[in-house]
């Protein structure tokens, strides 16, 4: 019986690397399932993913939301044994599981380490599943394995960092502002090109929030001139209370609002709004919809699962 498996999900994990300055991340993803020759049950498939971002995990990677350029892939080697044993008819199973991490844009292989297994159960699935035992939080091969692709990504950014915030320009340049953040917020911090990345991704942020607030104001001023009433007011209010005070069109959309307080004698002085009032707490708003649509573009991308095809394993 052979066991041949690709594994993974279109997960993101996310690498940490520890520097003198701050923290360092790295998007990685697992890659998706292929499967030939004979199928890997579902529970090992649970198994391997749960036993993998545990591990990982414990190397400084975390689950994340989106697909990325460098992703986790690995297969099973297709020769085994599968043999009874004891009581009962027991199998017992050993096998090699091969890891890599690659880089799927420039078809590198960053890092690949191979862990021998061995497990007994009563079915297959289970003496598999046992064999996974072993790929635990205190392997050191394992725990390498990642350190070394994380160096090897490192100097990946510090060689084209450049690259990224030129894609985030011309992201910028024609209004494609939640592409022109996933540029240049690619870039970890403990790259060289971290400052200027984000330099350039509060550019954008501020960007983002003026042409969204003249789009916003846009809107308010069309509900109020076709109806320059209560309902009219509310209705343009709705759209002035989303503009950020940071806005090119927050004065504006200021003025508008008492202009409609005066006319209907209500308060339509958006400037109150609480949440607004903090600075540190608007900034996180900011940053976090900022990271919001940055992971959004990357979710609505084509992906390419077989982009791991030309991967060569020992």
């Amino acid at each position: 019986m052979k066991l041949f498996r690709y594994f993974g999900s279109l997960l993101l994990a996310v690498v940490g690397c520890a520097t003198a300055s701050a923290d360092c991340d790295i998007a990685i993803g697992l890659a998706p399932f292929i499967t030939e020759g004979d199928n890997v049950g579902p529970g090992v498939e649970k198994k391997l993913q749960t036993k993998l971002k545990t591990a990982l995990a414990h190397s400084g990677v975390a689950a994340g939301e989106y697909d990325n350029q460098f992703f986790l892939i690995g297969r099973f080697d297709e020769d085994y044994s599968n043999e009874a044993g004891g009581a009962g008819g027991r199998v017992l199973v050993k096998t090699n599981l091969q890891l890599a991490i690659c880089d799927g844009n420039n078809q590198k292989v960053f890092a690949i380490a191979n862990f021998p297994l061995k497990g007994v159960g009563a079915t297959n699935e289970q003496a598999i599943t046992r064999a996974l035992g072993s790929l635990n939080t205190n392997n050191q091969e394992f725990i390498n394995f990642v350190d070394n692709a994380k160096k090897k990504i490192i100097d990946y950014f510090d060689s084209n960092y450049q690259t990224y915030l030129q894609k985030a320009q011309s992201a910028m340049s024609q209004r494609n502002y939640d592409e022109a953040l996933y540029w240049s917020s690619s870039i970890p911090e403990c790259s060289r090109g971290y400052t200027q990345a984000s330099a350039l991704m509060q550019k954008v942020i501020l960007g983002r929030i003026n042409y969204e607030g003249s789009q916003l104001l846009a809107k308010a001023e069309a509900e109020w001139a076709a109806n320059p009433t209560d309902q009219g007011a509310s209705a343009a209010y709705a759209y002035i209370q989303q503009i950020d005070p940071s806005s090119s069109s927050y004065a504006a959309a200021k003025a508008l609002g008492q202009k409609m307080a005066t006319s209907v004698k209500a308060d339509y002085d958006f400037e109150t709004k609480e949440k607004y009032r903090n600075a540190v707490e608007l900034e996180k708003t900011r940053i976090k919809a900022a990271r919001d649509a940055a992971v959004a573009w990357a979710k609505n991308q084509p992906k390419t699962i077989v982009r791991h095809h030309w991967i060569v394993w020992r």
